[in-house]
C-alpha cells in the first residue's frame, strides 16, 4: 500500500497534497520540490513480532538521502507464523511403516479403499480409533454439536416412520458411525415422553472405535442391569428413555428379523471407497 501511495505522489496534485500534509504534521518531513519520488524501502522484523519498514529517498542529489522519510510499524505478534519447511527426511510413523509393509508384502500397490480403511480404522493408529476427533477441541464440528434441535427433529422423523410402519411392538433403531453419541442422546431425550414409542425400541450402535464407544456409553447415560427375561446375564440401558442399547463393530452383527430404522449422519463420506479408472 505504501509503494502504491509513493507512485501516486508523482503527480503534481499528489505533491501538493503531500506538502499540505507535511506542513500540518511536523512528524512527516516535507520532500524538496526537486527530489525524486521514487523511494526504496527496507524492512525488518524483531523476534517479538513487530514488523518495521523504512522508506528512503533514492535521489543522489538529495543531501538527506540517508534520512528515512517514513517508518511504518505493524504488530504481527498475533499472526500465525508457520515453521520453515524442511526437505530433510523425517522418521516414518507407525502407520506409515505399516502401510509400507503391506505394499512390500503384496509386491505392488494397494487399493484406495484399503488405504482409507487403514488410515481411518487401523486398530493402533486409525484416525477414529484412539481419540475424540469431534467438537471444538477436535478436528471438525458437525451440526449435532451446534444444537440439540437436529437430533430432536430426527427423533420426530423416527416416530413418524414407526407410525407409518403400523406401530410394530418391537423395532431396531440402528445408528451407523454414532460419533460421540450426540445424535442418539438428543433423539432419545426428545422422545422420552412418548412411552409407547420408546418402550418398543432397541438401539443398536455400529461403532468400531473403543474410545468413541466409551463416549457414547457416557452420553447416553447408560447403566447395566440384570436381564431376567433372556439368557444374557445383563443388558445395557440408556436412562434417557429406558431403552436397551447394544454395540456392534459391523452392521452385519445387528440382529435380523425385526422392523428396522437406520440413521447415519456424515457417515458415508468417511467410508473407504474403490476408485476406478477407465482405460
Amino acid at each position: 500500500m505504501l509503494r502504491k501511495l509513493l507512485l501516486l505522489l508523482q503527480t503534481s496534485a499528489a505533491r501538493r497534497a503531500l506538502s499540505s500534509a507535511c506542513a500540518a504534521s511536523p512528524s512527516l518531513p516535507l520532500l524538496p520540490r526537486g527530489s525524486s519520488l521514487f523511494c526504496s524501502s527496507t524492512s525488518a522484523q524483531d523476534p517479538g513480532g513487530t514488523f518495521v519498514e523504512h522508506v528512503e529517498d533514492d535521489d543522489p542529489t538529495n543531501g538527506s538521502a540517508s534520512q528515512p522519510c517514513a517508518a511504518i510499524s505493524v504488530d504481527r505478534s498475533a499472526l500465525y507464523n508457520p515453521p520453515e519447511h524442511s526437505h530433510e527426511p523425517t522418521a516414518d510413523s507407525e502407520l506409515v511403516k505399516h502401510l509400507k509393509g503391506i505394499v512390500k508384502f503384496r509386491g505392488g500397490p494397494i487399493s484406495v479403499a484399503e488405504y482409507m480403511e487403514e488410515v481411518l480404522t487401523n486398530p493402533k493408529a486409525g484416525f477414529y480409533i484412539n481419540c475424540d476427533v469431534f467438537g471444538a477441541e477436535g478436528d471438525f464440528i458437525t451440526s449435532l454439536e451446534v444444537s440439540q434441535m437436529f437430533g430432536e427433529m430426527i427423533g420426530v422423523w423416527t416416530m413418524c416412520m414407526w407410525e407409518q410402519m403400523g406401530r410394530p411392538s418391537s423395532v431396531n433403531l440402528v445408528e451407523l458411525g454414532p460419533g460421540r453419541g450426540t445424535l442418539m442422546a438428543d433423539l432419545l431425550r426428545g422422545t422420552s415422553k412418548f412411552k409407547q414409542f420408546t418402550e418398543v425400541l432397541h438401539v443398536h450402535m455400529v461403532e468400531c472405535s473403543p474410545t468413541l464407544r466409551k463416549l457414547q456409553h457416557s452420553n447416553l447415560k447408560c447403566i447395566e442391569e440384570e436381564n431376567i427375561s433372556q439368557d444374557v446375564g445383563h443388558r445395557t440401558i440408556s436412562t434417557l428413555a429406558g431403552t436397551p442399547v447394544t454395540w456392534h463393530a459391523a452392521l452385519e452383527q445387528v440382529p435380523l428379523g425385526l422392523p428396522t430404522i437406520i440413521i447415519a449422519h456424515e457417515f458415508y463420506d468417511a467410508l473407504p471407497i474403490h476408485q476406478f479408472q477407465k482405460w
